[in-house]
């Protein structure tokens, strides 16, 4: 009998991460109509922005994103949104551009960037199972996408990766599983992967990570605990 995929992803080495060295709290920014600045937010907090959120993040002040986190199509894909949002990041940068599952040759990735003059001080691309490793580790749960049905949003990830990452506490604002929308645009886009992602992030509530919603709606609808600007003393 084969042994199941889920059962050899705890020998799967840790994701390794090329971050400097990470403490103290993050702002986890979404591009849902619903962003606000944390209570207690400043200019010590790092940034971890979503696709194209940093264009809200600009419009509130913020500074360069510490990690983007950016779809792979958004780079390289051929339909209409990721012209659309490609063309949102034009001339833009972060200090570590993150995508989470590439399975082409950096080249390429790295041609991507050049095309539309997206600049990064380090890249690092993830592939389906240094995602689903981050995931488990953080979540218990075995995921690797079969369908876009089941898949886990970009943002959902980038919530897990921030505390994968060693940042505490994780604020995320932005965010919704039941609004449409933006808050760069007017465009009613569809929020897809919710129930997945709702899945996931109850998970993370239940194990008592500190991670924590900004949005009273958000938190009713994953679990997480409301921010209040309960820093740890």
């Amino acid at each position: 009998m084969k042994t199941p995929l889920s059962d050899l992803l705890s020998t799967f080495s840790k994701p390794i991460l090329r971050l400097p060295s990470v403490t103290g709290p993050a702002l986890v920014m979404g591009s849902a109509p619903n962003f606000r600045l944390p209570e207690g937010h400043h200019a010590g907090w790092a940034l971890v922005t979503v696709n194209a959120s940093q264009l809200l993040a600009e419009t509130f002040g913020l500074a360069v994103p510490d990690i983007a986190l950016i779809r792979r199509g958004i780079f390289v894909g051929a339909s209409e949104q990721d012209f659309y949002k490609r063309d949102l990041l034009k001339g833009r940068q972060a200090k570590h551009l993150i995508i989470p599952v590439w399975s082409d040759a950096e080249e390429k990735l790295k041609a991507g960037c050049r095309n539309c003059n997206y600049r990064y001080d380090i890249l690092q691309a993830l592939t389906k199972w240094q995602l689903a490793n981050i995931v488990w580790r953080l979540s218990g749960k075995y995921h690797v996408s079969r369908g876009w049905h089941r898949k886990i949003s970009t943002g959902a990830f980038a919530i897990m990766l921030t505390r994968f990452a060693g940042f505490s506490p994780v604020v995320v604002s932005g965010f919704s599983l039941s609004q449409a929308g933006h808050g760069y645009d007017t465009r009613n886009a569809f929020r897809y992967h919710a129930d997945e992602d709702a899945d996931l992030l109850r998970r993370l509530a239940r194990r008592g990570e500190p991670i924590y919603a900004e949005d009273r709606d958000f938190a009713a609808e994953t679990g997480l605990p409301l921010w209040q600007g309960q820093m740890p003393s």
